[in-house]
Formats: structure tokens, C-alpha cells, sequence
């Protein structure tokens, strides 16, 4: 499946819209590692963040298949002024995204059932799915066992926050979505 139309059927899943871009990245993260499929994710700000699945969503943008609004969202020391990027499905891209189901029934329903499962977890919380997916980035990178200090240790080398406290509930996430034993 190419990038475009994965993105198209998250945002598809998500009920048509999806609020903010640490969360359209982090759910792309997840359907991608269930899947199997490679868009490139590597360690970044919020955690894993793909450039390719950026730039497939500018591509969407461009051809109107997909709407972004943008809405300030506070200032912060680190990155200035922050906005929040929320994506809708024009009435294109829906056309687009009734097309691929057509096309690949079984595929566009695989990704339709992973972000089902997301969204019955974690809704729409994209920090608590940025905790998780980084948490999952670790490990996966550690191809072995990883004791949850050995986590926060290696977050902090990443520039990430992963607060001992929150890992045993994001660990309980991760297990949810059968991720982690």
C-alpha cells in the first residue's frame, strides 16, 4: 500500500478527521508496524515520525484529497509558537478512499480494524499514543527483552520524556495492542 492511501484510510478510520499531527504520525506508526510495512520511522521530537509519510501528506493536500487547519495551540520555550494541525477527508478524498476499498477490500479493512483498536484505547489522547509508540520504538530497537529503567534510560538519550511513572501504564497500552508480551 502505497503512503497516500494508508494515510487516507487512517484519517478514513478516525471517522474521517483526525485531530493533530503528533497523532496522524503515531497512528500511521502503529498500522505501519502491524502491518509491516516501512515508511522510514525514525526517532524524532514526539517519537517516531516518518518524513515520507509527510511528505505523502502534502501530496494529499496538494491534490485536495485531504484538508489541514491549523490552530494555535500555545507557545512553548522549546519550539516557540506551538499550532495544532487537524486533517479532514474532502469529498474527493472520500471518493479516493471508497475507490481503494473497492480495490482492496481485505487490505483497506486490515488498516480500518488497527486504528479501530487505536481509537478503543487511547481516543484521541495523542500523548498517551506518543508515550506508547515511543516506548515501542525503544524496545523494538533493542530487538530483546528491555527491563522498563533500560526504557527510560534510552529515551533520555533520544531527547525523549518518558517518565518512569507513566511507562507501566504505557507498557499495559502496548500489551492491549499486542504489541508487547
Amino acid at each position: 500500500m502505497k503512503p497516500k492511501e494508508l494515510l487516507l484510510l487512517v484519517i478514513d478510520a478516525y471517522g474521517g478527521s483526525l485531530y493533530g499531527r503528533t497523532l496522524l504520525q503515531k497512528v500511521t506508526y502503529f498500522v505501519c508496524e502491524k502491518l509491516h510495512a516501512d515508511l522510514g520511522f525514525r526517532a524524532h521530537y514526539y517519537g517516531p515520525y516518518s518524513a515520507d509519510g509527510d511528505k505523502a501528506l502534502g501530496e494529499l493536500k496538494s491534490l485536495g484529497f485531504v484538508r489541514e487547519d491549523a490552530l494555535p495551540w500555545g507557545v512553548s520555550e522549546r519550539f516557540g509558537e506551538l499550532r495544532r494541525f487537524d486533517y479532514k477527508l474532502t469529498p474527493d478524498g472520500e471518493t479516493v478512499v471508497a475507490d481503494l476499498g473497492r480495490r482492496d477490500p481485505v487490505e483497506c479493512e486490515r488498516v480500518r480494524e488497527i486504528v479501530r483498536e487505536i481509537k478503543e484505547h487511547v481516543g484521541s489522547d495523542y500523548r498517551e499514543l506518543a508515550l506508547a509508540a515511543k516506548t515501542h520504538f525503544i524496545v523494538k530497537r533493542k530487538n530483546r527483552p528491555v527491563e522498563l529503567k533500560e526504557i527510560e534510560i534510552e529515551a533520555r538519550k533520544l531527547d525523549w520524556s518518558l517518565p518512569a511513572s507513566s511507562l507501566e501504564k504505557t507498557v499495559n497500552l502496548l500489551k492491549k495492542l499486542d504489541f508487547v508480551r
